[in-house]
């Protein structure tokens, strides 16, 4: 199998509409059916299976995966609740996966390379309680929310909270951690993020000197982020987002 260009995430949104959920799922490995039928609440079942969707028609997308069959993709969870990619004979390729699910939306993105550790996810824009700011923001993020403008407040604050989970995702440690370890300095372009991915600056206290690189967009009531992590093979200015149409 070739291996995919590096400094590259492909990412999809797939929406719940587009997919029949309600009629079989041919596409599951035998392993992925056996969690399926673990699953006993609709809600549940259907963000898992829309992830699962995303993830192979993602990944069936890119030349290095086309000639398989969905089947033959694999997506389990590591003990850390991490999505982890297994392919026939128990091949496990380089790059790393993530899944986030929203409303009637799963949003999937894949490394291209071994150096790329990656995270997105997924939010719809809505209030945010002022304990809510406080328990999981930094000072500085608190400040930036507040000096929002009233009606960009809410978009403000869920951008801030999709960045911070997609680093947190990307990190492969997910909300285990303090929120507050993580941290949006990005300031006076939050609130002008559009329909395109617009860089944003980040940081995390574990490591100060981590070479972090962000995005953002927004569509319509929703925001999408991803985060990566570069290692020292990749440089993080030529990271590039390509959206796949499935």
């Amino acid at each position: 199998m070739n291996r995919m260009p590096q400094a590259q995430i492909f990412w999809t949104l797939v929406n719940r509409a587009w997919v029949d959920l309600d009629h079989g799922s041919p596409w599951l490995s035998p392993a992925e059916q056996q969690k399926l039928a673990t699953l006993r609440f609709p809600k549940r079942r259907d963000e898992w299976l829309l992830g699962r969707y995303a993830a192979k028609s993602l990944l069936r997308s890119l030349p290095a995966y086309r000639g398989l069959p969905p089947k033959a993709i694999e997506v389990r969870n590591d003990p850390d609740g991490v999505p982890a990619l297994v392919l026939p004979a128990g091949t496990l390729p380089p790059g790393s996966l993530t899944i986030s699910h929203s409303g009637p939306y799963a949003l999937c993105a894949v490394s291209a390379g071994p150096d790329l550790r990656i995270g997105a996810d997924l939010e719809r824009v809505e209030t945010r309680s002022e304990d809510f700011i406080e328990d999981y923001f930094t000072p500085c993020e608190r400040e930036m929310v507040h000096a929002a403008r009233r009606e960009s407040r809410d978009f403000v604050a869920t951008l801030v909270w999709s960045l911070k989970e997609a680093m947190l995702k990307a990190l492969g440690v997910g909300l285990r951690w303090d929120t507050r370890r993580v941290e949006v300095s990005e300031t006076d372009s939050l609130p002008e993020v559009g329909q395109a991915w617009q860089a944003l600056q980040v940081s995390d206290h574990e490591n100060t000197h981590r070479p972090w690189a962000a995005w953002a967009q927004s569509r319509g009531d929703y925001v999408l982020t991803a985060a990566a992590l570069p290692g020292e093979g990749c440089d993080p200015h030529s990271i590039q987002l390509a959206e796949q149409t499935i």
